[in-house]
């Protein structure tokens, strides 16, 4: 059977700002790629993040040794779902 480990992460929005940028700008740093702008939604395992996306520009940054393909899908699906309800409902 094909398939990868169940990850438990939780995931929230951040406006990339203070500890938050730090940690995004490691994930960056981590994945040889320039961090998110704007408000990011973050992936976090055991109160660490381990992956984020940017709300605005799609740009995805993470942690390789700690995330994987389903908590990247799963970032960009909750970004989606906002787009969606910001576009239908508005701000």
């Amino acid at each position: 059977m094909i398939g990868f480990p169940l990850t438990r992460a939780t995931f929230r929005g951040s406006l990339g700002e203070g500890l938050d940028a730090e940690r995004i700008h490691r994930l960056a740093t981590l994945s040889t790629s320039r961090p998110p702008e704007g408000v990011v939604l973050l992936a976090e395992r055991e109160g660490e993040p381990v992956a984020a996306i940017g709300l605005f520009d799609g740009h995805t940054v993470a942690d390789p040794a700690r995330s994987n393909l389903a908590v990247r899908l799963r970032l960009h699906l909750l970004r989606l779902q906002l787009r969606l309800i910001v576009s239908v409902h508005g701000l």
